[in-house]
């Protein structure tokens, strides 16, 4: 079974949450992570949903709660995170 990861956010700015989102995905990759989608909530601007490909739910997990993570999230105004793993059936 394949694993996903759900995350979306409140975003102060989509375009500059997007950009700083772009600048880390060498980070996420060597968490395990692959980008499948990124979408914006239509009837929520600055709203960001992102669904990832899971390569190691435990990589990706300390990638998740990581410092430098925190750093892009506050450079890229992001607020009310919702994290969730989906497995594929």
């Amino acid at each position: 079974m394949s694993l996903n990861l759900l995350w979306q956010a409140d975003v102060a700015d989509f375009d500059a949450w997007h950009a700083v989102f772009k600048e880390d995905v060498s980070a996420q990759h060597a968490a395990g992570l692959s980008t499948l989608h990124v979408w914006k909530d239509p009837d929520r601007p600055d709203h960001a949903l992102v669904l990832f490909a899971v390569a190691d739910r435990e990589k990706a997990k300390a990638f998740l709660g990581s410092d430098d993570l925190a750093m892009h999230l506050e450079r890229g105004g992001v607020m009310n995170v919702e994290i969730k793993f989906l497995e594929a059936v």
